[in-house]
């Protein structure tokens, strides 16, 4: 009966979410039963002389028996509440809490870089090659002497870099910045590489001429933006779109120090672009995790079955999420608020990015999916 358990474990409120989603509907002549244990929830479910009994069991972690609260029996979803105590009376309590230990921000960063940085060597040519179809896209094997990251890993905006205009234009232009053949920047999941170095281009998009697969953007007349997830270098296959995309959201969110925080997502397309709208409820969040191969089957006798879900601990961030297709009001008000980060994504990262998104919203029942025209989701699951 059931498909997937989620429990949200929150233990400076001492308390924990339980979502049940269901593989059938309930039918009018079932009912559930729900008893809870010290460190075990009974779901029964009675359908005639046939009797279900599923049990969730929650190994590190004790319940109040007597603390359901907020109970919702829909016809594919089972939500509740329960307290919790923490195993040691001292640890946890209201006098005192222990906070894990979280890696520096040093060493964050280093792991991060090492992700990020493109399979290019400075010591013999290379080629650059669409990772679709492996087509060469490159005019001739290039000799990359610079191999140099951006000043921002998650975007970069120029005007931070000068403290006057150079141009003498009313604003500062991407144009500034100039690679030469021989140089290479990369940043957040891309590269940026002199536009003569590529013999392939389509306004404002690059794309394949073999099979069309998108490539990356035009920055300027000079500069093109390639992302790891769309080419190959050197024969070496990057990330993959998803890694990028979870990556660049996890990257942002860690380093935000606004307590509200906020990212927009944007993939440019040949004439308009899409946007993905970004708000986290929860930067660390611990969520106990089933699937179907968790589940056992025991068959304790004749009318009567006994299913053990067995949980992972999985760490996670809570987040809402918008898709708008075009630039309306809403995003034009994230965009001018200097409170939100917005970064430009690959065309793949958006659209796998979006549909990861979205299974992770599979998982909660329905009356929690949506919040104030925002989807809720799971990024980690």
């Amino acid at each position: 009966m059931i498909r997937s358990v989620i429990v949200e474990m929150r233990p400076c409120l001492q308390v924990c979410n339980v979502f049940i989603i269901t593989d059938e509907y309930l039918k009018q002549d079932e009912y559930v039963r729900i008893n809870i244990k010290t460190s075990v929830v009974e779901v029964t479910w009675q359908s005639g002389s046939c009797e279900i009994v599923q049990v969730i069991n929650l190994h590190d972690y004790k319940l109040r028996p007597l603390s359901l609260s907020a109970l919702r029996v829909l016809k594919k979803s089972i939500s509740f509440r329960i307290q919790t105590e923490p195993v040691v009376s001292v640890v946890g309590s209201f006098a005192s809490e222990v906070l894990p230990i979280k890696l520096s921000s040093e060493i964050i960063e280093s792991a991060t870089v090492k992700l990020l940085a493109p399979c290019i060597r400075t010591d013999r040519p290379c080629q650059l090659a669409c990772k679709c179809c492996g087509k060469v896209v490159s005019k001739h094997d290039t000799l990359f002497t610079r191999v140099l990251p951006l000043p921002s890993s998650a975007s970069w905006d120029i005007s931070d870099w000068f403290c006057h205009q150079h141009t003498g234009s009313s604003s500062m232009q991407h144009s500034v910045l100039a690679p030469k053949e021989t140089d290479c920047l990369y940043g957040m999941c891309y590269i940026l590489v002199s536009a003569s170095v590529m013999n392939v281009r389509n306004k404002q998009v690059v794309r394949c001429n073999r099979c069309l697969a998108w490539l990356g953007t035009c920055v300027n007349l000079t500069a093109l933006k390639l992302w790891n997830c769309t080419m190959s270098y050197e024969g070496n296959n990057n990330s993959t779109a998803l890694e990028d995309f979870i990556c660049t959201v996890k990257q942002a969110f860690h380093k935000s120090c606004v307590m509200n925080c906020r990212l927009l997502l944007e993939t440019k397309l040949e004439e308009h672009s899409q946007y993905l709208l970004l708000w986290v409820m929860d930067k660390s969040l611990d969520l106990l995790v089933s699937a179907d191969e968790d589940i056992s089957h025991m068959e304790v006798n004749a009318g009567k079955v006994v299913l053990e879900c067995k949980l992972r601990v999985k760490r996670t961030m809570k987040l809402l999420y918008m898709y708008r297709k075009d630039c309306d009001s809403m995003v034009k008000t994230w965009q001018d608020d200097f409170n939100v980060e917005c970064i430009e994504v690959a065309k793949p990262m958006f659209t796998e990015g979006l549909a990861y998104l979205l299974r992770g919203t599979e998982f909660i029942p329905g009356p929690y999916k949506l919040t104030d025209s925002f989807f809720v989701t799971y990024l980690g699951l």
